[in-house]
């Protein structure tokens, strides 16, 4: 996948590993469509090599008008990298402040990320699709188009309070090879990547002493990672054709173990 001329969607661009990934993709000449919610898509600068396009992933008629506004404008993308995520509060019982009493947790609180970072994944992955399959790619053994999703190391080693959140990305991390598998003949490679603790907004509002111990669980380098090292990652997807149905780590070598201050308490 040649990222000059090409035409790029960046899901949650306008922060974090989406910001950094729609950065690289400019520097190397692509195009940039970026998906965010309107709030805020003011971060982002005018340019004329990006798009704005204001909506949220988990909104199907939203992601509808927001791929029919990019085609009439510019045509079909060929390169998707999903960004978009919520970390939220998901343990099964709630601390009820009035009463003292353990009640279970508001379904929506579970809903909403999974309705993020799995259902949004899913939303934009179909259209995107569309719009390639509409465009004529096709079983000519050429490559049409990528699909970047962001898993997590959550997906196989989520701490407490992150059921929500490690079930929706576990979720993206089994879907990448059935649908690889699905789109092959389309010429459409799915990948997802993996972070481990990256230096994004989730990683601001974390507890200090669930941050310690995560980056003192990191054997090298012993740091969080940096937005840029995800585009890095990103990038060389793109560009390695042989990467296909796979979920790849990123996260120095951890294995996420259970902080024992955050495993106390409602």
């Amino acid at each position: 996948m040649q990222l000059q001329d090409s035409i790029a969607v960046v899901t949650g661009a306008a922060s974090g590993l989406g910001r950094a990934t729609l950065d690289m993709l400019r520097q190397h000449g692509a195009r940039v469509v970026a998906i965010d919610l309107p709030e805020a898509l003011s971060a982002l600068p005018a340019a004329p090599d990006l798009l704005p396009l204001g909506g949220d992933v988990a909104d199907a008629a939203a992601m509808e008008q927001a791929f029919a506004q990019l085609r009439a404008q510019w045509g079909a993308p060929r390169i998707l990298v999903n960004c978009a995520g919520v970390l939220g509060p998901a343990r099964v019982f709630r601390r009820d402040r009035d009463s003292g009493r353990f009640v279970p947790r508001e379904m929506e609180a579970f809903r909403r990320v999974i309705a993020i970072n799995l259902t949004g994944t899913f939303n934009t992955l179909r259209l995107f699709c569309e719009a390639l399959v509409q465009a004529g790619a096709g079983a000519d053994g050429q490559e049409h188009g990528v699909v970047v999703n962001t898993a997590s190391v959550a997906a196989y080693e989520a701490l407490s309070a992150q059921t929500a959140y490690g079930a929706s990305k576990a979720g993206v991390a089994s879907m990448t090879l059935p649908l690889a598998r699905e789109l092959a003949r389309y010429g459409i490679r799915v990948v997802a990547l993996a972070p481990g603790t990256f230096e994004t907004g989730m990683y601001d509002v974390i507890p200090d002493h669930t941050r310690r111990t995560l980056i003192e669980d990191v054997p090298f380098p012993p740091r969080p990672g940096r937005p840029e090292e995800f585009a890095h990652m990103v990038r060389a997807v793109l560009e390695n054709s042989m990467m296909n149905g796979c979920v790849v780590r990123i996260d120095g070598s951890v294995r996420m173990r259970e902080p024992q201050a955050a495993a106390r308490g409602g």
